[in-house]
């Protein structure tokens, strides 16, 4: 759903094939509400169902937690072991 307002464009493949392709969805920013403590490596869809977090049912919030932390994600390697805390949006 948070993609259906993403405009589709054609990409043509190396193959010389025409395929249809969303567009970059630019994230929205969010106010920070808390910050938790990572304790090893965890994956972002049990952070977020965690119940002080988005509780029972919030792994479909995941993509939240992500975007507003995109940046510091991205400079970890996607490794969230190397990161100690996460910033938990609204």
């Amino acid at each position: 759903m948070r993609y259906i307002d993403v405009e589709t464009v054609s990409f043509t493949n190396s193959a010389g094939r025409s395929v249809a392709v969303k567009e970059m969805r630019e994230p929205k920013g969010q106010q920070a509400w808390f910050s938790i403590d990572l304790a090893g490596r965890q994956w972002l869809d049990e952070i977020a169902s965690q119940d002080d977090v988005y509780g029972r049912g919030g792994e479909s919030m995941a993509h939240k937690i992500f975007d507003h932390n995109r940046e510091r994600i991205v400079d970890a390697g996607f490794d969230l072991g190397k990161l100690k805390t996460l910033e938990i949006p609204l």
